[in-house]
C-alpha cells in the first residue's frame, strides 16, 4: 500500500508533508493541461498535441487520487497509480506522434499490457505497488526521452532537447525509487524517517516530479512554438503553389550572394526561365491545370538540379534558378540539360498528357553590382530566347547581337 510517513512533530511542520505536495502537482498538472490546450487550438494541426493534453489530464487525476488515497481505501491508491501509468503512457505516444515516430512495438504489445496485469495483479495479490508502478513508468520516460534525442528535425531540435532532459532525470528519479524500495538497505535514497521504509522517500519524490514535470511541459510547448515558427517562415519564403522559395526569399539570397561574391570572390549565375505557352495551357484547359504544371515545372527543376542550386518561382509562370559559384558556360550546360530533362518528360494530370518546354535566360554575378541590374540581363536574355521558343539564351550572346 501507499502509506503516508509519519506526522513531523509538533512545533516542526514539514516542508516536505505529502498532502500539500501531492495537491500542488495535481493542480501544475492541470494547469499544464489548460496550457497544452490552449497550444493545440493555434497548431491543431500537430499531430501529438492534444494527446499530450490528455497524458497531462491522466497525471494530474492520478495525483489528486493519490491525495484522497488514505481516506477512501486500498483501490482509489491502484486507481491513482492506474491514472498515472496512463498518463506516462500518452506522454510517450504523443511525442512519437509529434516527431511522427513509430512507436515501438516491445512497448506497444509488451510493456502496456503487462503493466495493466500487473497493476490490477496488485489488487489480488500481496505486491507492493511501488514496486509494479515504478519498473513500468521508468522504460516509459526512458523510452520518450529517446524519442525526442533521436528525432532529427532541424524544426523543434533545441525544444526536443529540453524536453528530454527532465524526462531522463524523472526515469533516473523513478529508477532510484523503485531500487531503494526493493533494496531497502541499500541506502541509496534519502530517508525522511528510517522507522518508515522507501515510502519516506514519497514527498521528495513528488516534489522532484513537481519540479521536473513543469519543466517537460515547457519543453513541449517549446517545441510546438519552434515547430509553429518554422512553418510560418516557411510561409514567409516558400512559394504556396509551388513550395519553392517565393521571390521576396531569392531576392534576399540573391543580395547576399552578391555581398559574398565581392568578399570572397565567389561569383553566381542565374538562370531565369518562362513556361512556354502557359497561357494557351489556362485558356485550354483551365486554371486548375496551369497550376498543376507550374507544381510538376518547380518539381522537374528541383530534380534536374543540383544539390547547391536554389529554385523560386519568380513571379506568374517565371522560374529563378541561383547557381552558387557557376560561371556563365556553366550556367548554361546547367540550363539546357534542364531544358533537355523537361522537353524529354511528358506532363500528366488526370486526363491531359502535354509536352511541356521552356524558354531560359542566363546572366552572371561578375560583371553586375545590384540584383536589379544582373535579373535584368537575365530577362533581356530571356526575352530574346522567347522568340524562338524552348531556347536557352545567355548575356553573352545578347551583347554580340546588340
Amino acid at each position: 500500500m501507499l502509506l503516508q510517513p509519519p506526522p513531523p512533530p509538533l512545533g516542526q511542520p514539514s516542508l516536505l508533508a505529502l498532502g500539500p505536495l501531492t495537491l500542488v502537482i495535481g493542480i501544475t498538472f492541470l494547469m499544464q493541461a489548460i496550457a497544452v490546450a490552449l497550444a493545440s487550438v493555434a497548431v491543431r494541426e500537430y499531430r501529438g498535441v492534444r494527446l499530450f493534453f490528455v497524458s497531462t489530464l491522466f497525471l494530474s487525476l492520478g495525483y489528486f487520487l493519490l491525495l484522497w488515497h488514505p481516506r477512501l481505501g486500498y483501490s482509489i491508491g491502484i486507481s491513482s497509480n492506474v491514472a498515472i501509468y496512463t498518463g506516462n503512457l500518452l506522454l510517450y505516444l504523443s511525442v512519437c506522434q509529434f516527431t511522427e515516430t513509430p512507436p515501438h512495438r516491445w512497448i506497444i504489445y509488451g510493456l502496456i499490457p503487462l503493466g495493466y496485469v500487473a497493476l490490477a495483479l496488485t489488487y489480488f495479490f500481496p505486491i507492493p505497488i511501488l514496486w509494479i508502478t515504478e519498473s513500468v513508468n521508468t522504460p516509459l520516460s526512458a523510452a520518450s526521452a529517446f524519442v525526442l534525442l533521436k528525432s532529427d528535425n532541424k524544426a523543434f531540435r533545441l525544444g526536443a532537447l529540453v524536453t528530454a532532459i527532465p524526462l531522463i532525470l524523472y526515469s533516473l528519479v523513478s529508477l532510484t525509487r523503485f531500487v531503494s524500495a526493493v533494496f531497502p538497505q541499500a541506502g541509496i535514497a534519502p530517508q525522511l524517517d528510517p522507522a518508515a521504509g522507501a515510502n519516506a522517500t514519497q514527498p521528495i519524490f513528488v516534489l522532484m516530479v513537481f519540479i521536473l514535470s513543469f519543466l517537460w511541459t515547457a519543453g513541449f510547448i517549446f517545441m510546438i512554438s519552434q515547430r509553429l515558427q518554422t512553418h510560418l517562415n516557411e510561409l514567409a519564403m516558400n512559394d504556396m503553389l509551388t513550395r519553392v522559395r517565393n521571390r521576396r526569399a531569392m531576392h534576399e539570397l540573391l543580395d547576399y550572394e552578391l555581398r559574398r561574391a565581392e568578399r570572397e570572390i565567389k561569383d553566381f549565375s542565374i538562370i531565369l526561365l518562362d513556361v512556354d505557352h502557359f497561357k494557351r495551357v489556362n485558356d485550354t484547359y483551365g486554371h486548375d491545370v496551369g497550376d498543376e504544371v507550374l507544381k510538376w515545372m518547380a518539381l522537374q527543376l528541383q530534380q534536374s538540379s543540383r544539390i547547391q542550386d536554389t529554385v523560386s518561382r519568380w513571379g506568374g509562370e517565371e522560374f529563378l534558378i541561383l547557381l552558387p559559384s557557376t560561371t556563365l558556360d556553366e550556367a548554361v550546360e546547367v540550363a539546357e540539360r534542364m531544358r533537355s530533362h523537361i522537353e524529354a518528360t511528358t506532363f500528366s494530370y488526370k486526363d491531359v498528357s502535354l509536352n511541356v518546354t521552356f524558354s531560359a535566360g542566363v546572366s552572371f554575378s561578375k560583371e553586375y553590382q545590384n540584383v536589379d541590374h544582373l535579373c535584368k540581363v537575365a530577362d533581356q536574355a530571356l526575352y530574346v530566347a522567347k522568340q524562338t521558343r524552348n531556347r536557352v539564351v545567355s548575356q553573352t550572346q545578347i551583347q554580340h547581337t546588340g
